[in-house]
C-alpha cells in the first residue's frame, strides 16, 4: 500500500532547499507521479509538478558524487522536452549527493557546457537527509499519480 503524501513537508522541500519562491497559490494544485513515462529508463524516481509553473523531477536512486553522468544529462534534456511540451515555466533536476560542496564547481562546469539547456532548466544537488522522509521510507503512489494534494 502506497504511502499518502506530506504535502507540508514536500512544499517545504521545494521551498527551503530548493529555492523556489513561488507563491501560496501555486502550490493549491501539486502533482506526483512515480516512475514517470517521460523518463522511461532514466534515473528520475518522482516527477512533481506544482500549479502549472514547477516541473521538479526527483533522482533518489542515482547518486551524484563525482560529476555528471550521460543518464543525468538524458534526464536533463528529456525534463526540458517535457516542460516546453506542457508549457510549464521551469524544470529541476534534483540529484542526490552525498558531499555535493565538494563537487558543485565539477557539475556547474560541466552543466554549463551541456548543449541544448537554457536558463530555465536547473540541476539542483541535495543532502540525502534533506528528502522528505516520506518520500524515502516507502512507496509513495505505487506506479501511479497523486493528484490534487492539499
Amino acid at each position: 500500500m502506497s504511502k499518502p503524501v506530506d504535502v507540508q513537508a514536500l512544499k517545504s522541500f521545494v521551498r527551503k532547499e530548493l529555492g523556489c519562491g513561488c507563491p501560496d497559490e501555486v502550490f493549491g494544485a501539486i502533482r506526483m507521479e512515480r516512475n514517470p513515462h517521460g523518463f522511461h529508463g532514466l534515473p528520475v524516481d518522482y516527477l512533481v509538478t506544482i500549479g502549472d509553473r514547477l516541473l521538479i523531477g526527483l533522482c533518489l536512486s542515482e547518486r551524484l558524487n563525482s560529476g555528471i553522468g550521460p543518464e543525468i544529462e538524458r534526464s536533463l534534456a528529456a525534463g526540458k522536452q517535457l516542460r516546453d511540451d506542457t508549457g510549464f515555466n521551469r524544470f529541476r533536476l534534483v540529484v542526490v549527493s552525498e558531499e555535493p560542496d565538494r563537487i558543485v564547481e565539477t557539475v556547474q562546469e560541466q552543466f554549463s557546457g551541456i548543449k541544448g539547456l537554457d536558463d530555465r532548466v536547473h540541476l539542483q544537488m541535495v543532502r540525502p537527509s534533506s528528502i522528505p522522509q516520506f518520500l524515502v521510507t516507502s512507496e509513495v503512489c505505487a506506479g501511479t499519480v497523486c493528484e490534487t494534494l492539499k
